[in-house]
């Protein structure tokens, strides 16, 4: 019968070929026979990370760090696998217990910026993370991370910096060539950016060719029939709807496959000769072509100065505009805008995707917990108007119960809803989600709170947007911190408000602030 050491080995060489599944057989025998072998417990806690199982690596991971608590290896792997299940407060806490045991523990310093970024905290993340490109400058995760962390804290050269080093690392690995993207994109570089950003789909392992038929790249597109499809979230659908239009002008006949919430309201873009999701898409007559929707801004060449701009390009069904009108006793016909409330639509949360936790951290960033949007329900001369969905709503009981705010969400099916409610409003309050993109699209004047890692959409250094007309960009100052463009909202709100009777569209949609 083997020795403990001996199955040690045996399952070791199997971890190390790649062949996990023999390892962890090894491993859950090892601690069958002695549930006190800790080293078991990590190393079949470091397999079920690497095969996507993060709540199992944290446990067992954890209980070799509740057999040896000074263990910096242990530490430093239950680290890195709470960051992986999204724990970035604990993660954060266990990795710098590490480091205060072993200063230079290996690869646990770029742990800890990778985990410090992805708890929003971009400024600590940083040093960390040249740190550990200092102590393994050959480390491709490392420079990968730290080029993220760069761009995201505004360091724009030094980000590019960081990810071509990473890009030499692994001339293979499309990851930083897709973050390269996005840094060009944030800086208004479409020419290269859209170019560079069609490696996602290298990224993902996917291809952007649907039934074997081409990909639409901006040639001659006259009497051929066309697939457009969605790829990504809700308001990049409804961003980049924008560009069907288009090909209907170029004379091409324009199928679309979109996500079911949208498939009502997009039915209303112009060009669109039939609408489907992915449930009926087989109903759909045959095509020539096909593009993902966010690959067309690449096929015709959009340029940052060239941005087909015009709303509303999406306009929600006349028979639902009436019937939420009536259903709020909004009066469409008397009810001129001088003579009753301002009426602001608000929405603190984006969809938090706890089932990811890179984009559940990314959602903490841009959401705003509602008792810091409150106070704008005090301002005089507005009449606020909730759009949340989600668990989020609930944050706002107290004010709904309170007559403070209404709250039409319980009655609404999808965004052909939210859009006829929102065509009744004269300003929506957001957060960057899809609520944003939706009210733009329809003409609304918004007023969007940007993180201070913006998304590359937003651009930087601007407070308007090329993409939406009738869009004005509050950005964070710092990552975190709400507060100052709470204020500054506001005080905006206020003096609108106020002199909504001499201009009230003007006012609320004109791109650069005024002195208020």
């Amino acid at each position: 019968m083997a020795t403990i050491e001996e199955a040690y080995g045996v399952a070791i060489d199997h971890h190390q070929a790649g062949r996990l599944d023999e390892a962890a057989i090894i491993y859950q025998r090892i601690l069958d026979a002695d549930p006190e072998q800790a080293h078991a417990a990590h190393l079949l806690g470091i397999v079920a990370g690497q095969q996507g199982r993060h709540g199992e690596a944290v446990a067992l991971i954890g209980a070799a760090v509740a057999r040896d608590g000074l263990n910096t290896d242990f530490l430093g792997n239950l680290g890195a696998a709470l960051k992986a299940a999204g724990r970035c407060d604990e993660a954060i806490r266990h990795l710098a217990r590490a480091l205060a045991l072993e200063p230079a523990a290996r690869g646990v310093p770029g742990n800890l910026g990778s985990a410090l970024a992805a708890d929003g905290r971009i400024g600590e993340a940083v040093p960390w993370l040249g740190r550990a490109a200092a102590l393994d400058p050959a480390q491709f995760e490392t420079f990968l991370n730290l080029g993220i962390a760069l761009r995201d804290a505004g360091r724009f050269d030094e980000a590019e910096a960081a990810l071509e080093t990473a890009k030499a690392l692994r001339p293979d690995h499309p990851h930083p060539v897709c973050e390269l993207a996005v840094l060009k994109l944030a800086l208004g570089d479409f020419e290269e950016g859209l170019a560079l950003y069609e490696r996602r789909w290298d990224y993902t392992g996917q291809t952007a060719a649907v039934s074997g038929k081409a990909v639409w790249r901006g040639e001659d597109i006259a009497g051929r029939t066309i697939l457009l499809y969605y790829e990504q979230g809700l308001g990049d659908t409804l961003q980049f709807v924008r560009y069907a239009p288009l090909l209907a002008d170029r004379g091409a006949r324009v199928l679309l496959i979109v996500q079911p919430e949208l498939r009502r309201l997009l039915a209303s873009v112009r060009g669109i000769d039939r609408l489907a999701t992915y449930d009926d898409a087989a109903a759909l007559p045959d095509f020539d072509l096909c593009c993902p929707l966010m690959s067309l801004p690449f096929a015709f060449g959009t340029r940052i100065d060239g941005i087909p701009s015009g709303v509303p390009y999406i306009t929600p069904p006349p028979d639902l505009v009436a019937a939420w009108a009536e259903r709020l006793g909004w009066n469409q016909t008397g009810d001129s805008a001088g003579k009753r409330p301002l009426r602001v639509g608000l929405v603190w949360s984006g969809n938090p995707r706890r089932h990811d936790p890179t984009s559940h951290a990314m959602d903490r960033r841009r959401s705003v917990p509602f008792a810091l949007m409150e106070p704008l329900l005090s301002v005089p001369g507005i009449a606020a108007v909730s759009l949340q969905v989600g668990d989020a709503a609930e944050q706002a009981r107290a004010a709904i119960a309170a007559g403070l705010l209404i709250d039409p969400m319980t009655g609404v099916s999808d965004f052909a809803d939210t859009a006829a409610i929102a065509a009744h409003l004269d300003l929506v309050v957001t957060v960057d989600t899809s609520v944003a993109h939706l009210a733009a699209a329809i003409g609304r004047p918004v007023w969007m709170l940007s993180r201070s890692d913006a998304c590359w959409r937003w651009l930087r250094g601007r407070d308007d947007s090329p993409w939406y007309p009738t869009m004005r960009l509050y950005r964070q100052d710092s990552p975190g911190d709400w507060g100052p463009v709470m204020a500054r909202v506001g005080h905006d709100l206020a003096a609108a408000a106020a002199a909504r009777d001499q201009n009230c569209a003007e006012a609320l949609s004109r791109k650069a602030r005024p002195g208020w």
